[in-house]
Parts: structure tokens; sequence; C-alpha cells
């Protein structure tokens, strides 16, 4: 790359004295702070050892998967000892954290970004920071953070490569800045969840240590300026991309913001029921909106639809089943099959799958938990063709740093 499009800044020496400014952190602020962590692989590695380093009081830590060998090389907290099934990435990282700083109060989550963590997780973290290597978990991450106003810092590494955005409400936005082709990836992945959770999974890109160090470095610096209020010095809009083969530093602009993009949809104002939780059954949660809000008939809008049935190709039979979409797996509905050939799909007959859950759903005895819906979760609820947003606050103390 030549020299003139470079955007490596070179100062003479004599002015080196001159270049510190102030970050205006406060110590004590930073020690109060609650911060997410999207994904605890190699990159997500280096920013949980940051974190702990810099003294962050709070880590709400999230991952799905469990330590393998292949992590060992790239993954800074992770030992020999720590691989196999039986332990969760999210909880070996947690258990490293408090190893290095016994100061740092962490919550280890277990779970999908899709659909295991609700709103209200995210309406109470200072700064969000996303560890990502799929393009479909990046995109639920951005829709869940604008629904609540937060902004989140992306970082993505390749080899000796890495880059990051940080993505704000109003200014930049994840989806926004998707290309055509990303899209139909995407959207292909929405469509077959099991194809989704395999890339999920795999994590085939490969990736070195030095440029998870730089790049998660940086984005914990991008994620304290956000804590701290110093929004208007962060990345956001703009793309932080490190080319390691060749040092180079440069900074993009980011598209503008799309009209009619689904993750500018805002949830707001949001009401605060100490009363609800998500352990309560379908019924009672319908009959408290019922009388809070003077309505006859509310309805809870589902992030993702429930599947009341599935049909067998080989047996041609259909199956009573209770599910959410996003748990529509293979493991799932493995004992509905009808030989190793067979074939699962949803039922296309009428009220099988559902969008709503309302006095007509048939399982009313139920919980909230079995219907898709996250502890501390924000919900859609329908008032007389209105929405309103409604908390889980009753589920507060299972936000619990330790």
């Amino acid at each position: 790359m030549s020299k003139e499009k470079s955007n490596l800044i070179t100062i003479p020496k004599e002015k080196w004295n001159n270049t510190v400014e102030s970050v205006g952190w406060d110590e004590e602020r930073i020690n109060n702070l609650k911060i997410m962590v999207v994904g605890a692989g190699a990159l997500g590695n280096e920013v949980l050892k940051n974190l702990a380093l810099l003294n962050v009081g709070n880590i709400f830590i999230v991952d799905f998967d469990h330590v393998e060998y292949a992590n060992l090389a790239k993954s800074v907290l992770y030992r020999e000892e720590d691989c196999g099934k039986e332990n969760l990435k999210s909880s070996v990282a947690a258990r490293k954290v408090q190893e290095i700083n016994r100061q740092v109060k962490v919550m280890a989550f277990n779970g999908d970004i899709r659909s295991d963590i609700g709103l209200g997780v995210f309406r109470r973290m200072d700064a969000i920071i996303g560890c990502l290597d799929n393009r479909l978990a990046r995109l639920m991450l951005n829709r869940q953070c604008f629904k609540v106003g937060k902004p989140w810092v992306d970082g993505a590494i390749e080899n000796l490569s890495g880059e990051l955005t940080v993505f704000m409400p109003g200014t930049s936005c994840y989806e926004c800045n998707l290309t055509e082709e990303e899209h139909k990836w995407i959207h292909y992945e929405l469509g077959c969840f099991k194809v989704a959770m395999e890339n999920l999974r795999l994590g085939r890109i490969p990736t070195t240590p030095i440029s998870s160090s730089i790049i998660g470095a940086m984005q914990v610096q991008e994620a304290l300026k956000l804590a701290m209020g110093n929004t208007n010095k962060s990345l956001a809009g703009r793309k932080f991309n490190y080319n390691g083969m060749n040092n180079v530093i440069e900074l993009y602009e980011l598209d503008g913001l799309e009209k009619g993009c689904l993750s500018h949809f805002h949830y707001d104002p949001v009401y605060e029921a100490k009363e609800l939780s998500a352990e309560m059954p379908l019924g009672e949660v319908l009959d408290w909106l019922r009388q809070h809000f003077k309505t006859n008939d509310p309805a809870i809008k589902l992030e993702s639809e429930i599947i009341l049935e599935v049909f067998s190709r080989n047996s041609e039979k259909y199956y009573p089943v209770m599910m959410p979409h996003n748990k529509f797996t293979a493991e799932a509905v493995e004992q509905y099959m009808d030989g190793v050939d067979d074939e699962i799909s949803v039922s296309t007959r009428d009220g099988m799958v559902r969008k709503y859950l309302d006095k007509n759903f048939p399982f009313l005895d139920k919980p909230l938990t079995e219907l898709g819906i996250p502890r501390l979760d924000v919900m859609r609820v329908i008032i007389d063709g209105e929405p309103q947003f409604v908390e889980l606050t009753g589920d507060i103390s299972f936000l619990t740093f330790q």
C-alpha cells in the first residue's frame, strides 16, 4: 500500500511529549461497571483478560460451547486440563478471570445470543463487546442491543489481521452495512437453524494470538470510552482495520443508516413489571396484563414462533410438540424420525405455528421459559393493536455477579 493511502501518522520526536491526553477514566466508576462479553473464544479471552487487569467490577460472559484442544493455541485463559464437553467456555473463562483479579465479580451464562438472554440484561449493561465469529450472531446481537438503545463494540480477526467497529443507534448499524451476499447467507441460516448452529460452532476462520491481542485490547478501550460517556471519541461510524502483514492501520467510514432496517426498532418506553417473571405460567401473565392495561385480550408477540406440530416425511404422520422455532434442530426432533433417512419438518396445518401468545393458546399452564421467553426479558405486548414493552423485572435476582 502506498504511503499516501495509509492512515498511519508519523509524529516528530520533539512532539512526543505533547501527544498524551487524559482519558478521563474514574477508577471507582470502573469498579462499578457492568460489561457483557459475547463469545469466549480467542478474541473473547483477550477482552476478558484486559477487563480483569483494568479492574472492571462486573463482567457478564456469554458462550454456548465447551473448551477444546484446538482453543489452546490461541486462547490465553484456557489450559489442557480445561478441555472436555463438561467444561463450558463461559464457566472456565469466568474462573480464570477471577484468578487474574479476585476483586472482579463475574457471571457466566451458557446460552445462545439469539434466544436465551433477556433484553433486561442488555438494559443493565454499561457496555457490550461482541467477540463472535459469524454474521448471524452479529446480526442478532446488533438487533438486541438496538432494541434497548445500547451501542456495542464488534471485533473480528483473521490470521495476522483484524478489525473492529462501534455500532451505535442513530449513528451506525451492523445490519445496514451488510452486503447483498451477506444478507443472502444470513437469510439462509435464519431459515435453517441446524445450519446456523453448525456454522456457529465451526469457527473455521484461522486466527493468531497476535491479532487477537491487538483487536481485543482496542475493543476494551472502545468499550470503556462508551461506558465513561466519551462517545464522541469512539470509533462509532468508522471501521478500524489492522493489517498485520504490512503493518498498516486504516479507518474506513461506514455506510449511512437505511430506512426500514429491522435493527432500528426501539423498545420505548419499557415498563418494569416487578410482579412478572419468566417462571410464571402464561395464563397468570396474561391475567396480569389484562388487569394492568385494562384490556380484554392482551397478546404477547414472540421473537421466535412456537411450533405445535411436526410432520414425518417417511411415515406421513403428524406429531404434537411445543418448541420455539429457533430450537428446532435435528436433535430436538430425533425421537419422531422414522428411520435414519427420514426428514422432520414443521407442520403446515393451520394453527400449528403460533406467533402470538393469547387466551386461545392451548398451553396456558406452561411457564414463559418453555415458550421461548427468557428470564428478565422485555416482552412486546399488543394492547388494542398497539405495542407495549413490558419487562419481566421479577427476574432481577437472576442477574447476579459473584
